[in-house]
């Protein structure tokens, strides 16, 4: 009796994951044939190849030489203004800003920086959680780098079918999860995962203020890099500005490749150092592990279709920056002709 029942249940099992597998397609259909039809062909951002597809090392010059970085990097509400630049292969790089986008690897990518900046005795400024406040090319000699990861999979755990942005920061507060050691985490006191639906976790962005990737669950990297935290024509604007900023930048790593050994010997020859993709641990992770092994997770798969769906406009920056039709079999065309000029005082901030 037991062995048709697990061979039922087995097959139930099966043909659920198929059908769900089936709806992904068909919702990734969707949301592509969607988004098309939400900018015009005058609206589309310019054509030009990603800094994820090919990371260079020119140095980005501001063409008005006149305006003073300080002036550049002032806030005109929560946009500042994109500097007009040109490109210059005579310069070296003092020094390298990071904005780090959160669950997408980046504690391991800035200790990875932070080697290389030691390595070259260069400047390294590191900047999380807030929109992307440097301009590309307010600050001279600067090499640029940022980090995407597919954004539905950034908060859900394709190996656990778990949200881990909502697991491991939303669903209870960190601060009383590492800080408060009389704070017990329970089912009662958790946050519904069905409620993180919102620009601002659980409640949409406030125009008024700076946006945070601490409480993010919809379009993340457009507010992110517009430093825009809502929208009157349905995330057009932002789009378009954040796509124009996130393709200033000189090399943006890919989360989805960090497996892949040819992938991290490019990064390393890219940058001359070794080390990329070394374990590493985060802030809270070991306790947000331990509350979520004795609470789990239980995650309706209708809401993750929700997420996706909501999430379109930023699938659809993440795949026009990091869909590269030069990683065929592996081989990736990165440059390997960095130039450093070190620092007497080395400074790392952030």
């Amino acid at each position: 009796m037991a062995r048709p029942l697990l061979l039922t249940l087995t097959i139930f099992l099966l043909a659920s994951i198929l059908i769900q597998l089936r709806l992904v397609h068909e919702l990734d259909q969707s949301i592509s044939h969607d988004a098309k039809y939400l900018f015009s062909s005058k609206e589309q951002a310019t054509l030009q190849k990603s800094p994820a597809c090919y990371p260079h090392s020119k140095v980005a010059i501001p063409k008005n030489s006149i305006v003073p970085p300080s002036d550049i990097q002032v806030l005109i509400g929560h946009a500042h203004p994109l500097i007009s630049l040109s490109w210059s292969t005579s310069k070296p790089f003092t020094r390298i800003y990071f904005y780090h986008i959160r669950k997408a690897g980046g504690t391991m990518i800035r200790k990875y920086l932070n080697a290389v900046a030691s390595h070259y005795n260069i400047d390294l400024r590191i900047q999380e959680n807030k929109y992307a406040k440097e301009e590309v090319g307010s600050a001279p000699g600067t090499l640029y780098v940022t980090n995407l990861r597919d954004p539905v999979e950034r908060s859900i755990s394709l190996c656990h079918i778990l949200f881990s942005h909502f697991k491991y920061e939303g669903r209870w507060d960190c601060k009383q999860l590492v800080k408060n050691h009389s704070f017990v985490p329970t089912k009662a006191n958790a946050k519904r995962f069905e409620d993180w639906k919102e620009t601002n976790g659980f409640v949409p962005s406030d125009c008024d203020d700076s946006f945070s990737f601490t409480n993010c669950a919809v379009n993340c990297y457009v507010q992110s890099f517009s430093g825009e935290g809502c929208s009157n024509d349905e995330w057009k604007s932002e789009y378009q500005l954040a796509k124009e900023r996130l393709f200033r930048y000189n090399i943006i790593f890919v989360y989805e490749k960090f497996k892949d050994t040819n992938y991290i010997q490019a990064i390393e020859n890219f940058f001359g150092v070794s080390g990329f993709n070394k374990a590493s641990d985060y802030w809270c992770g070991a306790q947000a592990h331990k509350a979520n092994k004795k609470i789990p997770l239980v995650v309706g798969f209708e809401h993750v279709m929700k997420l996706t769906k909501l999430n379109e406009i930023d699938i659809r920056l993440y795949k026009e920056t990091t869909l590269c039709d030069n990683w065929a079999a592996g081989n990736y065309d990165f440059c390997s002709d960095i130039l450093f000029v070190g620092h007497e005082n080395r400074t790392v901030i952030g």
